[in-house]
């Protein structure tokens, strides 16, 4: 695959844990994913891997990030990487990360935005990203849980040219659609109380399963835990869960797709 994803888009997801062999031992038996290992720095990043298509990276929080536990990181797609850093610097953000070159795939750098939220931001080559969107155990949405929406919404507008359109969650509460050329891309939720204390100023990558409920008890069988939900959605019915090292994400039982892949056609029907 050749065709890269724009910039703005979420191109890849990442898990900052502190005991990445369990990780992947944990998603491995949550969506059926395999795993290798590649050579990074002095130590291993973990491919995360569905048949032949790469869906996400694991990796060790003390190898890069001082061994701050980020939990799940996304990465959105730019097309020249120090340009983007100078411009999150300029609206507020802060370079956690200085540019590192992963071999066989592109250039990576973290930021923290004005918000306390940390991204990537990734400059392919050979790897453009996640190999599918929306199929069973892969990406299918990433969503920013803000406790100032309208501050969060202005650095990620300055930063990519997001269009924003406001909308309200199925809690009724308020849900920026952040999207690029007509194509909803990511989210902004404005937390509530209601919501686990670990959520807010975090962007979290939502799973598609084929049975939520299923999903969830499974979730619990392999140490993890359920934070919240079922709660209804135009999109299907979602769930916020832990891992078991504490990192949320969202399940979601999807019965249509949140956002398109812009990179190839889209599969038909479920998706294996």
């Amino acid at each position: 695959m050749t065709a890269a994803f724009r910039t703005g888009e979420p191109a890849w997801v990442e898990l900052c844990s502190s005991a990445p062999q369990r990780s992947g031992a944990f998603y491995s038996a949550l969506f059926g994913w395999g795993c290798r290992t590649e050579p990074l720095r002095s130590g291993d990043y973990l491919l995360c891997h569905d048949g032949a298509d790469d869906v996400a990276g694991i990796i060790d929080a003390d190898l890069l990030h001082s061994g701050r536990q980020h939990g799940w990181i996304t990465y959105f797609a730019v097309d020249d990487l120090e340009n983007a850093l100078s411009r999150a610097q300029t609206l507020g953000g802060t370079v956690q990360l200085e540019p590192r070159y992963l071999p066989a795939a592109g250039t990576g750098a973290t930021v923290l935005d004005p918000t306390g939220a940390t991204l990537g931001l990734y400059q392919a080559e050979t790897r453009t990203g996640v190999a599918r969107l929306n199929a069973l155990g892969t990406l299918c949405w990433n969503e920013l849980a803000t406790g100032d929406p309208d501050g969060s919404a202005d650095f990620y507008q300055g930063l990519f040219g997001f269009d924003r359109e406001e909308r309200e969650s199925a809690r009724g509460q308020r849900y920026s659609v952040l999207s690029l050329e007509g194509d909803p891309v990511a989210g902004l939720l404005a937390m509530e109380s209601a919501w686990p204390n670990e959520v807010p100023a975090r962007w979290m990558p939502y799973f598609r399963v084929a049975d939520l409920a299923s999903s969830i008890a499974r979730v619990r069988e392999l140490g993890g835990t359920s934070l919240l939900g079922p709660v209804p959605s135009p999109y299907g019915p979602l769930h916020v869960v832990d891992d078991p090292d504490e990192n949320p994400l969202y399940l979601i039982e999807l019965t249509a797709p949140l956002r398109r892949d812009s990179r190839i056609q889209a599969p038909t029907g479920d998706s294996r």
